[in-house]
Formats: structure tokens, C-alpha cells, sequence
């Protein structure tokens, strides 16, 4: 959510005012996809958010991004799905219960795009998020992005006749300032 004191932020010049270290805020970050099952209908859930660190240097560059969320924490509101997912056939959450976002850079653009690698059952996939919002108040920032995820490509192939490929995510991260 943002308040009338945050400050859209854009341009390479505004992203150096964020030069620093930042901790991700886990309790306010949020990532939700959307999948199709049966290739048409919609499902939604989320997964919680764990942790995640990040860094820019003075120039504006990302020089760290690292974010992990639970599998564990799986959620669509329908408990026998969630437990299949969750399970070997899909994320394996007993041998995998992370999975990590590692970025590498943010291209300047409109909008801008962060470029990094997203870890799934030890898989490391490619993934371009669009940011649509960074917003800074003090010493903390909300950022707003959206990416899409082909399933198979991460090594999550059952069900294919039942499941689409593709997740919609779409991430709310808020970042407090590192002293």
C-alpha cells in the first residue's frame, strides 16, 4: 500500500538515491500467481515470503538481490491441491521448501526491468520482472513488479494436460534501509 508520502521512483538519477543496503520486510512482501488449470480456468494463491536482501551502489546499479519464498506456505484456499503441489510431482517441498530469486540488473526502460535467475528444485531459469512501481518513503521502499513463468522449464512438468505452463506472478516487495 502506499502512502501519500512515498515517491514514484524511474530513472537511473532516481534509483541512486536508493544506493545502499535494504532488508526485504517479509510480513508486509507478498507474491501471488495466477495459473490455469484445464488450461482455462483460473487459479490464484500465493506463497509466503521468507527473506531477501538487496544492494545499490551509487550509481543506481543492483549489485545484490536475493529473495526466497516458502513452499511450504503454498496457498490457492483449496487444501487437496495445495498438498499435491506441495508434493513430489510438483515443487517438492520436503526436499525443496525454498525457492530463490536471484537478481542480477535493472535495465532502464519504461518500464524498468529487473533480470535474474529463479531457482527451483536446484533448476536456475532465466525470469524478467516488469517493475511498475518503486516508491520511496524514508527509509523504506515498496516495489511492484510482474513477471511470467513457464512451470516446465523450472522442472515442475506433472499434470500437463490438466495445468497450463504459465504462472502470472506479480510481487509486492517492501525493503527497509540497513543501517
Amino acid at each position: 500500500m502506499s502512502s501519500s508520502n512515498d515517491v514514484p521512483v524511474s530513472a537511473s538519477a532516481d534509483l541512486a538515491a536508493l544506493a545502499g543496503h535494504w532488508t526485504l520486510d517479509p510480513a508486509e512482501s507478498t507474491v501471488e500467481f495466477t495459473g490455469r488449470h484445464f488450461l482455462f480456468l483460473p487459479v490464484t494463491g500465493s506463497v509466503p515470503v521468507r527473506s531477501g536482501h538487496a544492494a545499490l551502489d551509487a550509481d543506481g546499479s543492483l549489485t545484490r538481490l536475493d529473495a526466497t519464498v516458502g513452499v511450504d506456505g503454498f496457498d490457492t484456499g483449496n487444501p487437496q491441491r495445495d498438498g499435491k503441489v506441495r508434493g513430489p510431482g510438483f515443487l517438492d517441498a520436503e526436499r525443496f521448501p525454498v525457492l530463490r530469486y536471484a537478481g542480477e540488473r535493472v535495465a532502464q526502460g519504461a518500464p524498468l526491468t529487473l533480470s535474474g535467475l529463479l531457482t527451483v528444485k536446484e533448476r536456475e531459469v532465466p525470469v524478467d520482472f516488469a517493475v511498475a512501481e518503486v516508491a520511496a518513503a524514508g527509509d523504506r521502499v515498496v516495489v511492484r513488479a510482474t513477471a511470467e513463468v513457464d512451470r516446465h522449464a523450472c522442472g515442475v512438468g506433472a499434470m500437463r494436460g490438466m495445468v497450463g505452463p504459465r504462472l502470472a506472478l506479480r510481487v509486492r516487495a517492501v525493503f527497509l534501509r540497513t543501517p
